[in-house]
């Protein structure tokens, strides 16, 4: 058991990720949370989670600075844009932060950009970001525990991040300052990105008459189906439709029937239709050729109006 399982934790900020937190590591008999957010309605939902359900000693502090006193490990779980008035105004407090550790939750921003007048006071910064989609307190709760998360900043706060992570029961893997943005970038394709994406395809059965809610329980099945594909095989393999059978003909009436019902849409599906027919190029089955009906005549062709082009 490392010194992490026993020393006192702050947690500014109890939105639904801070909260979560709180309710994670508050399972430690041992340790001491101490907690502060400026929304009284935030404390009042803690504290009606603590009756019976933390182990550990929670401290609900007056203010953020509070919070910090004494403690061996901060978090700042605030949104990213207010990070560095937070980072400001708590390094101006009269608060001992020599050598304390203190982290954001940020994806994008890295420990310099929110935290740097901290760093000026002798803290240890260091952002630890939960690669995982935190719709409400009860979803963070479940999904902080046992996913992948990433360090960047200060190595001295290593070592207590991989604690905090192994406590999670996740996975750490540490990021170069300069790799946040297309680490978050990703992450936002795969996350934010798919949602939209599903939301397209919930408004195209809207033109078959299908209402909203039917066509969400109606896919659901398939998405499922197509994210286990995907958790036992690589992309490359795990793809299936009309593209990678090299079915012009059904893409061609995909698109008839989008200029039709849904004409704004058209060229969002064509774009689409090439990003698939990028990997399915690369199982050697199918080419640019194949598909007159998406103009596609190359990498990265994404344009309207695109002619067709000669197989490899």
């Amino acid at each position: 058991m490392g010194k992490i399982a026993t020393e006192k934790i702050a947690i500014i900020g109890l939105g639904r990720v801070g909260l979560a937190l709180a309710l994670l590591l508050g399972r430690n008999p041992g340790r001491q949370l101490q907690v502060y957010d400026h929304n009284p309605e935030r404390i009042e939902e803690l504290c009606g989670r603590l009756s019976g359900e933390l182990p550990a000693r929670v401290v609900v502090a007056a203010d953020a600075p509070a919070a910090m006193r004494g403690a061996g490990l901060v978090f700042l779980a605030v949104q990213d844009r207010f990070l560095a008035p937070l980072a400001a105004e708590l390094a101006a407090a009269e608060v001992a932060l020599d050598r304390m550790r203190i982290a954001h939750l940020s994806g994008s921003l890295t420990a310099a950009a929110a935290l740097g007048p901290l760093a000026g006071r002798g803290a240890v910064i260091f952002s630890l970001h939960p690669l995982q989609s935190l719709a409400d307190v009860e979803g963070a709760v479940k999904g902080l525990a046992g996913s992948w998360f990433t360090f960047e900043g200060d190595e001295l706060g290593l070592a207590a991040a991989r604690e905090i992570v192994a406590d999670l029961g996740g996975r750490l893997v540490p990021l170069k300052a300069g790799d946040k943005p297309l680490y978050h970038a990703a992450a936002v394709v795969a996350s934010n990105f798919f949602i939209a994406l599903e939301d397209f395809a919930i408004r195209l059965m809207s033109g078959i008459g299908v209402d909203e809610e039917s066509a969400r329980q109606m896919l659901l099945p398939l998405i499922r189906g197509s994210f286990e594909n995907l958790e036992r095989q690589a992309p490359l393999a795990a793809l299936t439709g009309p593209i990678v059978r090299g079915d012009d003909a059904t893409i061609a009436a995909h698109l008839e029937a989008l200029g039709e019902k849904f004409p704004e849409e058209v060229e969002t599906y064509r774009r689409l239709a090439r990003l698939n027919l990028e990997l399915a190029r690369r199982r050697g089955e199918v080419d640019y050729a194949d598909f007159p009906s998406l103009g596609a005549v190359g990498p990265g062709t994404v344009g309207p109006g695109a002619g067709g082009g000669e197989k490899a």
